[in-house]
C-alpha cells in the first residue's frame, strides 16, 4: 500500500496560487453578464417608466457593484483567507489508497477517491474536482512519486 506524506504552508502565494489554479474548475469563473443586463435594463425602466430614479439608481448601482465584485473577486478571496485562524499554520497531507486526509493544528478533513469526479492537472497543481467544492493541491508540495500516484487516479474518474 502507497502512503505518501507531503506538507506546505498556507500563505498568501499559495492562496493567490490556488485561486488562480483552480479558477477554471470553478463556477465564478464567468462575470454574470445576464445578471449585470438584468439590472441596468431594470434601472433605467425604475427611472424612465416608473418615474423612480431611487430605485433605479439603487439597481443600476447594484449593477456596477456586481462589475466590481467580479473584477476583484481574487484579491476579495485571498484577503478572506489571510483573516482565517488557518492562515500561516502548515497543512499535512497523507495520499493513500483510499483518499487524501488533510491535518492543521485547527482542522482535519478527508477526501475520499470515490467523492472526488475528476483530477485536473493544472500547470502548477492538480485540482481535485468534487460536487459542491474544490481542492487545489501545488505541486511545489507534492513528491513527484505523490503527483503520480494522484494523477493515476485521474484515469478511474474520467
Amino acid at each position: 500500500m502507497c502512503v505518501f506524506h507531503c506538507e506546505f504552508t498556507l500563505d498568501k502565494d499559495y492562496f493567490r496560487e490556488c485561486f488562480d489554479q483552480s479558477l477554471p474548475y470553478s463556477n465564478v469563473s464567468k462575470p454574470k453578464y445576464a445578471l449585470v443586463a438584468f439590472l441596468f435594463v431594470l434601472g433605467c425602466v425604475a427611472i424612465y417608466g416608473l418615474d423612480n430614479a431611487y430605485l433605479g439608481n439603487f439597481l443600476i448601482l447594484l449593477a456596477v457593484l456586481e462589475c466590481i465584485a467580479h473584477y476583484y473577486r481574487r484579491p476579495w478571496w485571498v484577503a478572506r483567507q489571510m483573516v482565517t485562524r488557518a492562515s500561516g499554520s502548515k497543512i499535512t497531507l497523507q495520499i493513500d489508497a483510499q483518499g487524501i486526509t488533510a491535518t492543521n493544528p485547527y482542522k482535519s478533513y478527508q477526501i475520499l477517491w470515490s467523492e472526488v469526479n475528476k483530477v485536473a492537472e493544472t500547470q502548477l497543481g492538480v485540482v481535485l474536482v468534487r460536487a459542491g467544492t474544490n481542492q487545489y493541491i501545488s505541486k511545489k508540495a507534492l513528491s513527484a512519486e505523490a503527483l503520480e500516484f494522484i494523477l493515476s487516479k485521474k484515469n478511474s474518474h474520467d
